[in-house]
Parts: structure tokens; C-alpha cells; sequence
């Protein structure tokens, strides 16, 4: 037969067929296999080994990779080649799509990368330091607070006795290291240093702070009661507080300025990014 006779023939075609699919058919197997090669690099091997451990230091564990024996080796090797085929395996599965844990990982680490990506560049002048403190001025404002020592008389104590002993400190002229030798045991401390109100009423109760804060520094005064008996104060310090100046305060307020315009800016890159995605409800939402 001559050729355009067997271009005429039926089981000329059934056999190019064949032949197509048999073709097709190593092709897919062949590109399949692909997906079964791991191969392994030196830095791969090190990811892996810094990964396991937590701990980041690339020369180090260079190092360890170097003095490794080679059962060592073969070991590691094995273990970095076992955690990418099974991380395949439960890519192949949908593990990640069917795991809230493992789908709450990546969701964490697209914030990140997205993050990292669009805060890269990011920077301040001095003007918008200085616009960012006069908008958050409140946050850096100090609170007052108190140095003093005080003696203390415990409840079924009365005013009267600690009237007493608030005149024997002031005739003694009784000094601020000296009044350990007066009074009782107080549940706390007995001096406190630069203490605010907030820490001054969780260790007395909201009235003595307030009859405190109100007292000058330099001699014994009171008595002031709390919520365990009678107080006998002598303040050491007072420091009204208030607004620092910008230049106190300049690094925590570029740190925080930063951290603000890190937010702003991964938030938009957020907003941007759904945006590019259609979103679909049920009926009734």
C-alpha cells in the first residue's frame, strides 16, 4: 500500500491514537514522578535544623552541620526528607484546608509577609514625630507619685493611739531609717519609693491615697486610716507629674509612631487585598 493509502486507512488512525494516549500517558506519569523528587541543598538542611530547634543562628548550626558524622548526616537527612514528604502527603490530602489549626498558621503568616512587604520602606521625619506626640500627648503624661516611710498600728487600734504614737516620732525627731523600730508589721512594705496612686491604693485602699497624695514632704503627719488600721506617714518626695517634653520621650514615642503607622499601612494592604476578591452570601446574610 502506498502512503496516502494507509493515511486512508481506519486502523491507521486507531493506531495514531494509540499511540497519542500511550505518549500522553508517559508524559503525565513522568511529570507525576516530578512531584515525588525532594532534593536536599546544604541550606536546606539548615532551615530545617534551626527550624526544629527554634533557635535562628546560621553560623552555628553551619558549624554543626560541618562536624556532623555521617550517621549524624544520614539521620538529618532523613528526618528533613521525611517532613517535606509529609508535608506533600497533607497537601495532597487538603489537611490544610480541613485543619483550622494548620489554617490559622498560614493565615498568620500571609499577615506577616504582607506585613514585612509593605511597612518595608516605611519611615518618619521630624514633623511627623512631633504631629504624632501632639495627638498622643495624654498616653506619655507621668503620673504624681510619693516616696515615704510610715508606721503602722493594726486594727482594734484607735485614732487616739496613733495620735500617740504620731507625737512621740515628731518629739523624738524620729528619721525615715529609724521608724522600723516603731509600730507593727505592715502586710506590704514600709517604704515606698516614687509610688503612684494606682500602686499606693492597691496596698492601702482609694482613701488613704487620696489623704496621702494631699500631705506636703518633710515631717510625721496623720493619722491616716486604711483598710487595716493607722498610719503615721512621713513623706520623703512628691513629684506632681504631668506632659514630658517631646525630647524626654522621643525614642518610646518614634517606637510607638512606628508601630502606628505599621498598623495603618498593613491594615490598607489588607483592605486592598480583599478588595481584589469578589465575595459571595448565602441568601439570608
Amino acid at each position: 500500500m502506498t502512503p496516502r493509502q494507509w493515511l486512508r486507512e481506519p486502523l491507521f488512525h486507531f493506531l495514531l491514537a494509540g499511540l497519542a494516549m500511550f505518549l500522553l500517558a508517559g508524559w503525565w506519569q513522568s511529570g507525576d514522578s516530578s512531584g515525588k523528587t525532594i532534593r536536599l541543598g546544604e541550606d536546606d538542611l539548615l532551615t530545617f535544623m534551626q527550624g526544629r530547634a527554634q533557635v535562628y543562628d546560621a553560623p552555628t548550626f553551619s558549624a554543626l552541620l560541618a562536624e556532623m558524622s555521617d550517621e549524624d548526616r544520614s539521620e538529618l537527612i532523613r528526618d528533613a526528607a521525611l517532613q517535606e514528604v509529609l508535608y506533600r502527603e497533607a497537601q495532597a490530602l487538603g489537611l490544610s484546608e480541613a485543619d483550622p489549626l494548620v489554617r490559622q498558621r498560614m493565615v498568620q503568616q500571609m499577615r506577616l509577609i504582607l506585613a514585612e512587604e509593605t511597612t518595608a520602606d516605611t519611615s518618619l521625619s521630624d514633623a511627623d514625630l512631633a504631629a504624632f506626640y501632639e495627638a498622643n500627648k495624654a498616653q506619655y503624661a507621668a503620673a504624681p507619685t510619693m516616696s515615704f516611710t510610715h508606721v503602722f498600728l493594726r486594727s482594734p487600734a484607735t485614732r487616739e493611739e496613733a495620735g500617740a504614737m504620731l507625737a512621740k516620732l515628731r518629739s523624738g525627731n524620729v528619721a525615715a531609717d529609724q521608724a522600723g523600730q516603731h509600730g507593727e508589721r505592715f502586710l506590704y512594705q514600709q517604704n515606698y519609693a516614687a509610688a503612684d496612686e494606682g500602686l499606693v491604693t492597691s496596698h492601702f485602699g482609694p482613701d488613704f491615697a487620696e489623704a496621702l497624695f494631699a500631705l506636703d514632704p518633710g515631717s510625721w503627719q496623720g493619722p491616716i486610716q486604711s483598710a487595716h488600721g493607722w498610719h503615721v506617714v512621713l513623706p520623703l518626695a512628691k513629684e506632681t507629674g504631668g506632659v514630658p517634653d517631646l525630647g524626654e520621650v522621643r525614642d518610646q514615642v518614634r517606637e510607638d509612631a512606628m508601630a502606628e503607622r505599621r498598623r495603618v499601612a498593613s491594615n490598607a494592604a489588607l483592605d486592598k487585598l480583599l478588595a481584589s476578591y469578589t465575595i459571595e452570601l448565602d441568601d439570608g446574610l
